[in-house]
């Protein structure tokens, strides 16, 4: 969600070496659709409550990123939901800026962190975006923000200053 006047170093993952997309036992991966609005929404507010990018935001103000996102030039065929049970419990929402492709979130249901599932969005995004023929995608992670930071380079992010 919003992050004030926290840095949020600029990032970029090469997508012409490909990163395997790991198996998560139960997930049921999908692209996005507006229709997941809501449920999104609701795993946002979940996926960020008492993280560092958490600034006591509320459902309704979860909703009105959401929206935000889905007004502004996603990129819903490369951004995925990971269904467990039959409910959302992570995703990745991909948009264009500057004509370039762009990881805008990465969020997953405290209750199933750790287990890879946003490992398996990120990956599943960077296969579909390759497939596609782009080169690169860009993303801002807030800086302190560790767990993101492993994510990103674990997939291959590396931090690019001064772009």
């Amino acid at each position: 969600m919003a992050t004030g006047e926290r840095m949020k170093p600029r990032y970029e993952i090469d997508l012409t070496s490909p990163v395997p997309v790991p198996d998560v036992e139960n997930a049921f991966a999908r692209s996005v659709t507006r229709d997941d609005l809501d449920s999104l929404a609701r795993l946002m507010l979940d996926a960020y409550v008492g993280t560092i990018d958490y600034e006591g935001e509320d459902l309704e103000g979860a909703v009105d990123e959401v929206r935000s996102y889905l007004d502004h030039r996603p990129l819903l065929q490369h951004s995925f939901v990971a269904e467990l049970g039959g409910e959302i419990a992570s995703a990745v929402l991909v948009s264009l800026l500057d004509n370039t492709p762009f990881i805008g979130y990465v969020m997953t249901l405290r209750a199933h962190k750790g287990e890879g599932l946003a490992q398996l969005m990120t990956t599943s995004s960077m296969s579909s975006l390759a497939e596609d023929g782009h080169r690169n995608i860009v993303l801002y992670i807030t800086e302190g923000n560790k767990p993101s930071e492993a994510l990103f380079r674990s997939v291959g992010a590396v931090p690019t200053p001064g772009r």
